[in-house]
Formats: structure tokens, sequence, C-alpha cells
């Protein structure tokens, strides 16, 4: 259940609050749904575009008359506590849309649960068309006319500007790497399946990126982590894939503590050997000291 609404805050943002009693849907083994949430943020931030342009996303064409698609350079999960987060629980997001520059939008979404701060997810977009009917590799950047009304926040810029810091940072520790690895985590290769992981466009969708890290984390590190929640994610976008594609996902660089873990994550695609993302994940165990399915007996008891 949730309650909605799109206001203006000035003649140049536009802002959508909306609050959700938390049910199943909402919910994962260890709290909020770090999925639901990157796709329900997701959709404000093309709701938002909508509202600005006054056209449905679906309708939005270039220059050349071809379908442009939002696509997201870049998204960030902040100051997450996802576990503090359980069922009838009511959580309220509020969302920010603003312009960087004539191709790339920004929004700022804070989540908040029986009043606390949850989490805090930074969106970076761009709009994006195929160059080959069908081939999500030819896939390149588009603009959109019409769609000026939108302004300016000094927090869209800083958050574009580190975004464009990360290839420099990652060829440096990619340098680093190589010439003296860190652990002996061979990589895992996945086929993404069209049903679970594309979306209606015919895209991987944004959200199911961090779902394969999270697989690969699985195979690597075993069932020690299935009690691990997400308090920071970064993921930088630098392509897609086709429907039948494999790729392969590779442990760059990870610091382990008894009960925290950060690593650097890659997904390259196997026919090409192209990155098409970077992951960068900060993980800690639960901070209940039981398993979240546990605590659920527990109240039904």
């Amino acid at each position: 259940m949730q309650d909605s609404t799109l206001f203006a805050v000035s003649p140049n943002h536009q802002q959508l609050s909306e609050r959700y009693r938390i049910g199943m849907p909402q919910l994962s083994l260890n709290g909020l749904s770090e999925k639901w949430l990157l796709a329900e943020c997701g959709d404000r931030h093309w709701r938002l575009i909508e509202q600005a342009a006054g056209v449905v996303i679906s309708q939005l064409r270039d220059a050349r008359l071809r379908r442009v698609y939002p696509a997201f350079r870049s998204i960030r999960l902040r100051q997450a506590m996802l576990d503090s987060v359980i069922e009838n629980d009511l959580v309220e997001i509020c969302s920010t849309l603003s312009r960087v520059s004539r191709t790339q939008f920004y929004s700022k979404h804070v989540i908040s649960v029986n009043d606390g701060l949850c989490a805090v997810v930074d969106m970076l977009s761009v709009f994006i068309a195929r160059e080959k009917t069908g081939i999500n590799s030819s896939a390149i950047r588009s603009q959109v006319s019409g769609i000026d009304n939108i302004g300016e926040l000094a927090e869209g810029f800083q958050f574009a500007e580190q975004v464009r810091a990360i290839p420099e940072l990652r060829q440096e520790s990619d340098a680093q790497r190589w010439s003296r690895p860190t652990h002996s985590y061979a990589p895992i290769s996945v086929c993404p399946c069209p049903s679970i992981h594309f979306n209606g466009a015919g895209f991987m969708y944004f959200a199911s990126f961090h779902e394969l890290i999270d697989q690969a984390e699985w195979s690597w590190f075993g069932p020690e982590v299935s009690n691990y929640v997400t308090t920071e994610r970064h993921i930088i976008f630098h392509g897609n894939i086709d429907i039948g594609n494999s790729v392969a996902i590779s442990l760059c660089d990870f610091e382990r503590t008894e009960r925290q873990q950060h690593h650097h994550t890659q997904i390259t695609r196997r026919d090409d050997q192209k990155v098409i993302a970077d992951v960068i994940t900060r993980r800690r165990a639960r901070s209940s000291s039981k398993a979240y399915i546990e605590n659920l007996f527990d109240l039904a008891a």
C-alpha cells in the first residue's frame, strides 16, 4: 500500500514523496530488499523526467526519431541500514530530480523508516538509442529536446564528478592488482536469464547487476555471508549485454574482517571482453544476532 504526492519544490525542480507499508514484496532475507529499493528509485527517476517532459518515457524520440531510453550511468546506495526495516513498517521515499548537462540527469532519494534515516540513493542517467535494432551493444548516447525546465543541484555535479574519476582510479588499481594479486578467487561465469535479468526494453535491467555480484559473492565466500546486508553500493555502468551473452564476475580487490567486507568487482562481457560495470560494495553482518527468518518465527510465536 502506498500514498504519493507529486509536486514542484521550485519552478525548476520536481519532487516525489511517497509512503509504503512494507510487506513481503519489499523485503529480503535480511531486511529491506536492495533490488526493490533500487528498482523503485529508478522508476521514480523516470516519473520525474516524465513530469518535466510532459510526455511518457515511451514517447521520447531523438532528432533522428529513434526511440530513446533513459539509462543509468551510475547509481549509489549509501548510509544504508536496510536491516532496520521489518514487515508492516512505514517507509517514506522523498525524491528530487536535477539536471547535470543537456543529456544527464541526477536524482537523490532519501529513504526513511519510522521517522529515522534508512538510506540515500543517488542516480545519474543519460539518454541512449540503439544504432542497430535489437543490439544492446550498439547503444550510444542521444539527446532529447524539450526538457529544459529542470534546475541544477550542487550534489548532482559532485556525484557526476566522482563518477568521472572512477575510470582513472580503476586503471590505477588494475595496474596494482595485476602486478601483485591479492587473492586466489577465480572469476565466476554467468549467463543472465532473459526472464529474470532483462527488462521490457530488452536491456539487462540496471537493478539486476548487483544480483550477479551477490551470486558471485555467495560462490566465493559461502554461507557465512548469508546474514550480510549492504551498507554501501556504487555501480558505474559502462555498457550492456544482449540476450544469450555470458559475463564474467571478477573480484578485483577485497578486505574482510569478522563482521564486515568491502570489495571491488567487475562485470565483463565474455564475447568481446568489455567491462560493462564496476561495482564497489560494503557489507556487514546483520545487526540482530539472529537471522531474519528466525526473527519472523519469534514474532509469529
